[in-house]
């Protein structure tokens, strides 16, 4: 839910014996959105109430511990990743957590990789973790941005061959043209278009709360303010008392929209994020 940033990776495969991944189960994707409704439901906690929220998301994995064993190796790690990058959210600007949070996803970034190097995939929700994952791995460091600089913008093009439909990929493209540069291929433009489409294609009540919010957002920067607030309506009809409905709208009564106000708070946090 926070800042995204540009970044890419070339994956070659050379003289190499692959493994095809198969299709995701009935049983992985239902734990995939279970995983988003708790997504939504951790807004009804207060921001700053990180332990809290961290044991919520612990529970999860307790709660479906059978289900998640029965997870393939690739399910595994699509369900690993949410919980890295949902923990990450909440718990990375928490004093003494900015090199462990680092550390956290180095390793998860490592064992993608891995797995990339011995099976094709052809799995959206692989391609849009990955991509998340990198993302926010390579935000921590220059040398990170250099060697990963470009990777995020094809991996998501991956997730949405493999499903252009996938109301989570679309977004999270979105995110990606609306905080690049112009001069590397940011578009607000195409950020509109794709959350457009990233509502229509929302099915669950956490994918529409979410795509209700991307795109209220954007929209209010357009200064269309009567269907911004109808967007924030419903999704405040989704999961009422969110904190982070709460956030938004707070942020839009001092004029900003949740971008510029994470853009804003990001710029004051950058020193104590830093990597010692």
């Amino acid at each position: 839910m926070k800042i995204f940033k540009t970044i890419f990776l070339s994956i070659f495969f050379l003289n190499t014996t692959f493994s095809f991944s198969q299709d995701m189960t009935k049983n992985a994707l239902a734990l995939i959105d279970s995983f988003f409704d708790l997504r939504m439901n951790l807004s009804l906690i207060e921001e700053s109430e990180t332990d809290k929220i961290n044991s919520e998301i612990d529970s999860f994995a307790v709660k479906n511990k059978d289900k998640i064993s029965d997870l393939s190796e690739m399910e595994t790690i699509v369900l690993e990743n949410f919980i890295i990058m949902e923990k990450y959210n909440y718990l990375y600007e928490k004093p003494g957590q900015a090199k462990v949070q680092h550390e956290i996803l180095g390793n998860q970034l490592k064992k993608i990789e891995s797995f990339v190097e011995n099976n094709q995939i052809n799995d959206a929700y692989f391609f849009c973790t990955q991509a998340d994952i990198t993302s926010c791995y390579m935000g921590y460091s220059v040398g990170d941005v250099l060697k990963y600089g470009t990777s995020v913008r094809p991996l998501y093009e991956k997730a949405l061959e493999c499903n252009p439909n996938l109301s989570y990929a679309l977004t999270n493209i979105g995110q990606w043209y609306y905080f690049a540069p112009g001069i590397a291929g940011g578009s607000k433009k195409k950020t509109l278009s794709y959350f457009e489409k990233a509502r229509e294609c929302a099915v669950t009540d956490s994918q529409k709360y979410f795509a209700d919010i991307f795109l209220s957002q954007l929209l209010f920067e357009k200064k269309e303010f009567e269907r911004c607030n109808s967007l924030l309506s419903e999704a405040e009809s989704i999961c009422p008392n969110s904190n982070y409905l709460k956030k938004i709208r707070s942020a839009n009564q001092q004029g900003l929209s949740l971008f510029e106000y994470n853009r804003k708070k990001s710029s004051l946090d950058k020193e104590s994020k830093k990597i010692e």
